[in-house]
């Protein structure tokens, strides 16, 4: 009795305890609003039978590019802070490229789902997961704003990568596509335009100086279609991901899941903390990197493999226990990023 209780006293209970914590909040506040959000889609594919090529044309074509335009927009990051994070950001998807290659080469995955296995890796989901994650990991030091807005940047370039990289990687997987075929299809995606108007809304509104805020009062009913539209994008995004969960047939293939989470949800954040060292990021901005690194597969990911019939059963598995299994991995990472393993660490601060 005496041993047990110096033990709940102790300082290693008091850490074990706030790992538990930590743990249940992020389950709880961010993961299962995102499965149950999921499991109705998975409920009105089995019961009403949805249309997916309608689910998948309101993701590309609606809600994707009044988000990207949004967060754009609606960004206050310094430019050294935007080129930081877009830097690593895109220095990490270089790095997951080549490492979910060369191990899915190794592990002899056929050569049709390579593609899709490596989409897996690479894309996270830095929006509707990654941001309610710095919020909930800065709050108690009430920058939560502050981490929400870098990780803007991060969502930007996941999504730029993701229209782009991504159509490509998800069209290879058909050999007898035409590379002029692919960068067609990059070409009519919605989101590409989504963030060139918002780069011209940003110019535009340097030029007018005083002016903006009448300019503003006059467009706000478009503003406010685009918010209403941005709002959609939880609830569309993970509904067409439960129906696609809901269409998959057990045993019907055998993809290598297991090996797609892994390296999702440790390979990245450890290749993720590499790269902070590598570019002497510090304080809170290496926090923020490290925690944006570590998210589950994104939607997008399965959304592209479906527009492109690329073994969008195999993407949506590894989204869905990629998310189911985050909640341990992301408080782990959480714990790290601030328990003073971060070059420019200070106690209570960063």
């Amino acid at each position: 009795m005496t041993v047990m209780y110096e033990f709940c006293h102790s300082s290693h209970f008091s850490v074990l305890l706030s790992i538990i914590t930590q743990l249940w909040a992020v389950f709880y506040l961010v993961v299962l609003p995102v499965l149950l959000l999921a499991a109705i889609g998975y409920a009105l594919q089995r019961f009403a039978g949805l249309e997916m090529n309608t689910l998948k044309r309101l993701n590309f074509y609606f809600v994707i590019p009044a988000l990207i335009y949004y967060s754009l927009v609606t960004s206050d990051v310094s430019a050294r802070e935007a080129i930081i994070v877009v830097g690593f950001s895109l220095a990490l998807l270089v790095c997951l490229s080549f490492v979910s290659y060369l191990v899915l080469r190794l592990r002899k995955v056929p050569p049709d789902q390579l593609s899709a296995g490596m989409m897996t890796v690479i894309f996270y989901n830095s929006g509707n997961f990654g941001l309610p994650v710095q919020d909930l990991a800065f709050g108690p030091l009430d920058m939560g704003a502050w981490a929400m807005s870098r990780q803007v940047f991060v969502v930007i370039t996941q999504n730029f990568a993701n229209f782009t990289y991504g159509v490509l990687l998800a069209a290879s997987g058909k050999k007898d596509r035409h590379w002029k075929e692919n960068l067609l299809h990059i070409a009519k995606f919605p989101p590409i335009y989504a963030l060139a108007a918002a780069l011209m809304t940003l110019g535009i509104r340097r030029l007018l100086g005083d002016a903006e805020p009448m300019v503003r009062s006059a467009l706000e009913p478009i503003w406010r279609v685009i918010v209403y539209i941005k709002d959609a994008f939880l609830a569309i995004a993970l509904c067409t991901l439960g129906a696609q969960l809901a269409l998959v047939r057990k045993g019907h293939n055998n993809y290598p899941v297991k090996l797609t989470v892994i390296l999702r949800l440790l390979a990245a954040p450890l290749l993720g903390l590499g790269l902070i060292y590598l570019f002497g990021i510090s304080g809170y901005l290496a926090q923020m990197l490290l925690i944006a690194s570590c998210s589950p597969t994104a939607v997008n990911a399965m959304l592209i493999c479906l527009e492109f019939d690329n073994h969008p059963d195999f993407a949506a598995r590894t989204v869905f226990y990629s998310t189911v299994l985050s909640p341990l991995t992301v408080t782990i990472v959480i714990f790290v990023a601030q328990s003073g393993l971060l070059p420019g660490f200070m106690p209570g601060g960063g």
